[in-house]
């Protein structure tokens, strides 16, 4: 029997692999939800499939004031619009370890490399002398530098995903339900729209969604690919946000392979970051 606190770190982006670790781990545990304005969506997909849960403070994860005892999963979403800046992004997510670190026994860090190509949070907490912590850096084939790569298995197997699929917009259900704030919250999104708006207007830019379309044909985008995991609750929204996806960036559906997506990244994350407390 496990005992000890598992502190976890998630990105809305990888919400559903989050959940789908939580629900295969069949040994009796508190969950503790930190209260805050990014986690409406990951509250309502652990009411859906059953997931027990207790509401605590975020200040409350902060400072250790959580329900303690036997096994606890102590878990904080983070804004989706973190993307925005690799930098910033890399500073928070370390900030909030060395904060997380006092007060559990290890970390599932639920974030891809997302622009900070060489980051790894596993050895930033090795070498600071925090908890364990586990990252896309400990799943099979290494690194994912994207959320969408944490569905391939990362490293060399998402190359290969590349190359088999050139060019196109890698749609998971959390970028088809939220694509608008993911790519609107990109850097190069937020330097475009930056611009004198007479010369936004010259280009055909008058909102974000024709900000997206202009990106696509500049990039010569013709195509996006549906990647299903299948982890999504609610299978008809997702093809209802596809859709209505489709329609603003005009871009046509293909839809990947079998064989190509793995829960694998997503399970070790969970795993490993239980094995430092003595989990199985």
């Amino acid at each position: 029997m496990t005992e000890g606190v598992l502190g976890v770190i998630a990105c809305p982006m990888l919400e559903d692999e989050l959940l789908w670790a939580l629900r295969n781990d069949r040994e009796q545990k508190t969950v503790c939800l930190a209260d805050n304005e990014h986690c409406a969506s990951v509250r309502k997909k652990m009411d859906y499939w059953h997931i027990p849960y207790t509401m605590v403070a975020e200040s409350d994860v902060w400072n250790g004031s959580f329900p303690k005892g036997g096994y606890t999963v102590v878990i904080v979403m983070n804004d989706l619009a973190l993307h925005a800046q690799p930098k910033d992004l890399q500073a928070k997510i370390e900030g909030q370890v060395r904060l997380m670190s006092a007060h559990v026994d290890s970390i599932a860090c639920y974030y891809a490399l997302c622009g900070n190509y060489g980051w790894d949070i596993s050895e930033f907490a090795r070498k600071n002398g925090l908890k364990p912590t586990a990252s896309s850096a400990t799943a099979p084939g290494g690194y994912a530098t994207t959320a969408s790569a944490s569905r391939s298995t990362g490293g060399a197997r998402y190359l290969e995903l590349e190359k088999t699929y050139k060019g196109m917009f890698y749609v998971i259900p959390a970028i088809a339900h939220n694509w608008k704030a993911f790519m609107g919250a990109s850097d190069e999104a937020q330097k475009v729209l930056s611009i004198d708006k007479e010369i936004l207007k010259e280009l055909g830019i008058t909102d974000e969604e024709s900000y997206m379309r202009w990106l696509f044909e500049v990039g010569h985008y013709e195509n996006y690919l549906i990647m299903d995991t299948g982890l999504e609750p609610n299978e008809e929204q997702f093809y209802e946000d596809l859709a209505a996806m489709e329609k603003s960036i005009r871009l046509k559906p293909i839809t990947i392979a079998g064989g190509w997506l793995s829960l694998k990244p997503s399970e070790t994350i969970y795993r490993t970051a239980k094995a430092a407390i003595g989990g199985d």
